[in-house]
């Protein structure tokens, strides 16, 4: 049986839902709350195809924890369209333990995602967002944002922004539309998507940013306004979709611009929240 049913919805396009193995694993991970079971979901997260060392990584810092393996197992029942849900409610509860627990876990995370092998574009995705789920603030440099980045003026972006819209969007390019390496697919959505900002002929040539000069891109895009912001992420969605052979985008795709959304702060389009589920919120402590 799928683990992801689609059904109608007033857009029109479908919504994700879940089959009952998969509700069924779902509801046992949204009863963990014990500090070594939310670590082994936490690094659960980190674990990607063909790279054995990762999870020979995992496994040793999961020694202790007697349920780790039915935590790995349950995270692979519920699928895409819960796991990302999922991985920010275990961030939201890893957020209220202690500040030096905290560091040793972001060292841990750190240690998987270092390890030589198939890297994923969407790992520093990850890395970002473990980080901003503990509490780190977007990087603002001091006496900047409303004398380096005007607001849009009729629907584009401050050129001085441009480059570094480029930048982190080259980067989503890895998971967005695709992430097979083969594909060529990134390349087009990127052009695709800058094509909507700016001439093609000033588009920078594709390619995929190092990590600093990632954050110092997304740290640009951060200091755009709350109107400007949702502007780029509706230029994302609606290029990735326009890519897609369905109506649908690929997992790792929305799961990027989830990312990227909440990295920017920024509400989820309903293009894009169709294809998660809406976890109960957690009752109050």
């Amino acid at each position: 049986m799928d683990k992801i049913l689609r059904q109608r919805s007033p857009l029109g396009a479908g919504q994700a839902v879940l089959s009952q193995d998969a509700q069924q694993a779902l509801d046992r991970l949204l009863r963990l709350d014990d500090p070594g079971g939310l670590k082994a979901a936490l690094l659960g997260m980190l674990l990607a195809p063909g790279h054995e060392r990762r999870l020979e990584a995992w496994f040793d810092e999961t020694v202790p924890v007697h349920s780790a393996d039915a935590i790995r197992a349950d995270m692979a029942t519920i699928g895409p369209a819960a796991l990302l849900p999922w991985f920010e409610r275990v961030l939201e509860r890893l957020a209220q333990t202690p500040l030096t627990d905290r560091r040793q876990l972001l060292l841990a995370v750190r240690r998987l995602l270092t390890i030589p092998g198939p890297g994923r574009g969407i790992d520093r995705l990850l890395w970002l967002a473990v980080r901003r789920g503990f509490g780190e603030l977007p990087w603002t440099p001091p006496n900047s944002v409303a004398e380096d980045l005007p607001l849009v003026s009729d629907g584009k972006l401050p050129p001085a922004c441009l480059p570094d819209l480029a930048r982190f969007t080259a980067h989503l390019a890895r998971s967005v539309p695709t992430d097979r390496p083969e594909s060529l697919a990134g390349r087009d959505w990127y052009l695709a998507v800058m094509f909507g900002w700016q001439a093609l002929a000033d588009v920078p040539s594709y390619r995929a940013p190092d990590a600093d000069p990632m954050v110092r891109a997304l740290a640009t895009l951060e200091r755009l306004s709350w109107l400007e912001r949702p502007m780029l992420v509706r230029s994302w969605v609606g290029e990735a979709l326009a890519h897609s052979s369905t109506d649908w985008l690929a997992p790792v795709a929305a799961d990027a611009l989830r990312i990227a959304c909440t990295l920017l702060d920024c509400p989820m389009p309903p293009e894009l929240a169709r294809h998660f589920v809406i976890l109960p919120k957690d009752p109050p402590p």
